[in-house]
């Protein structure tokens, strides 16, 4: 057991700085997206028998690859939902993994159970995102901060006494406040304690899940600021977690874009702000507010809904709402030809416009002029289908004729299955290493465009 003496960061790391700490490889995470007694029965009046049997799997992280360096930052950034959490939790094995590696410090906490892996966790800590719901509000916060270490057996009761109000101190609060419950602290004061708690075992490694996101933004500063020092003084690891680009840019060396349990692109912080190689972190980037109230208009707004991860995209995951898919290779179409048809096809998929006559279809999407050849051919059957003079009769585009709804359907299903998913993007899953303009390390994209 540790002594009273032994001052904050006792423990003696075997990992070099700059080394590698944390390798990820392979790591996937599946939920069952039903439970209870009926779960895995599916009801299919169309088929007999008309019942089935299977769960379906939601795909919260799928196929995880990358590496963390001792002492460095890796900043995690994606949309609400696209299982930057999930993956945070898992490496840290909260959740178990479905598949793959978590490579720490040369033993895979994939494999780990029982004492084994308990005697791993003072090795790596997490930062909840709530500041409020992560503090029992029951305990007095030197209580809270000492928890882990009574876990690991880390000092008698003198010891742990005085780390908490050192670990305070450290944190920028007053160790005087040693006895006060949490309800008595700011939001700011409380995600310190929650630093406290996790820096009290000493970790190598700390997952922050968007420890500032509920903060205001002066206290936010406040708050990465203190990180960035005890991560200098400490020698820590971050891996960390949040949405807001400009928090990942002020504390992060490299940055890992997630899009629906993929990541699609992962480079050093400047190169990937600077440089960025996927469409998706390009909108990400186009979305940052500019303080210029001279400037008005709608910024780096995506179409479409993020897909459901139960039933993913094939190849791409970010393809149906990507504004650069890639034209199939078997049609001869031009750049701005193809620009056309990808808008006129997620344009009938979404229904946005309002019936018309094929020649107004044609000037709205095509001015006036379909794309040669196969694809032409392809369009106009699909226009057919949808115009309100199509062949057999005008029809009238305010009826209820179960026929109209069909007619969308089948062009919407035309057009996706002979274009979007006849493309690279859907038939093949992207994975390319590029070179850096900006710094020396690996720029990593997932996307066909670098082919």
């Amino acid at each position: 057991m540790s002594t009273p003496d032994d001052p904050i960061g006792f423990g003696e790391s075997d990992i070099a700085h700059g080394e590698t700490l944390l390798e990820v490889d392979g790591l996937t995470k599946h939920f069952a997206s039903d439970s209870g007694l009926l779960a895995g029965i599916n009801l299919e009046t169309d088929r007999f028998p008309p019942v089935s049997f299977g769960v379906d799997q939601v795909e919260a992280v799928d196929d995880v690859t990358f590496e963390i360096k001792k002492g460095e930052t890796l900043g995690l950034v994606g949309e609400s939902g696209c299982g930057k959490s999930t993956l945070g939790r898992t490496i840290l094995r909260l959740l178990d993994p479905t598949d793959g590696t978590i490579s720490f410090k040369g033993d895979d906490l994939a494999d780990l159970s029982g004492e084994e892996l308990r005697q791993k966790r003072s090795e790596i800590q997490m930062i909840f995102q709530d500041p409020q719901s992560s503090l029992d509000p029951r305990m007095k916060v030197g209580q809270i901060i000492e928890e882990p270490m009574g876990a690991h057996d880390m000092f008698d009761d003198e010891g742990r006494e005085a780390r908490a109000k050192e670990l305070l101190e450290k944190v920028g609060l007053d160790p005087r406040h040693y006895n006060r419950h949490p309800h008595a602290f700011s939001g700011g004061q409380r995600q310190r304690i929650n630093l406290a708690r996790a820096l009290s075992v000493d970790p190598d490694f700390v997952v922050c899940d968007e420890p500032v996101s509920a903060l205001d933004v002066s206290i936010q500063a406040q708050v990465m600021n203190t990180m960035e020092e005890l991560q200098e003084e400490f020698g820590l690891t971050y891996l960390f977690i949040a949405h807001d680009l400009s928090v990942i840019r002020h504390i992060s060396d490299r940055v890992a874009v997630m899009y629906l349990g993929h990541i699609v692109e992962l480079a050093e912080k400047e190169e990937l702000f600077e440089n960025p190689q996927h469409p998706y972190t390009n909108a990400l980037l186009e979305s940052i507010p500019v303080p210029d109230p001279r400037q008005s208009g709608v910024r780096g707004v995506l179409e479409g809904e993020v897909p459901s991860p139960q039933n993913p995209p094939s190849g791409c995951r970010f393809r149906t709402r990507c504004p650069r898919l890639i034209a199939p290779d078997e049609y001869e179409i031009g750049e701005e030809e193809w620009s056309h048809t990808r808008a006129f096809m997620r344009a009938v998929k979404r229904r946005t416009f309002e019936p018309m006559s094929a020649a107004e279809i044609r000037q709205e999407f095509f001015d006036g002029e379909l794309p040669r050849g196969g694809a032409g051919e392809i369009i106009g059957e699909a226009i057919e289908l949808i115009a309100t003079d199509r062949e057999g009769g005008t029809r009238d585009p305010d009826s209820d004729d179960d026929d109209v709804e069909e007619n969308w359907e089948e062009a919407t299903d035309l057009l996706l299955g002979r274009f979007a998913e006849q493309s690279i993007c859907a038939r093949e899953r992207p994975a390319y290493d590029l070179e850096s303009e900006h710094g020396s390390g690996t720029h990593f994209a997932a996307c066909h465009l670098h082919r």
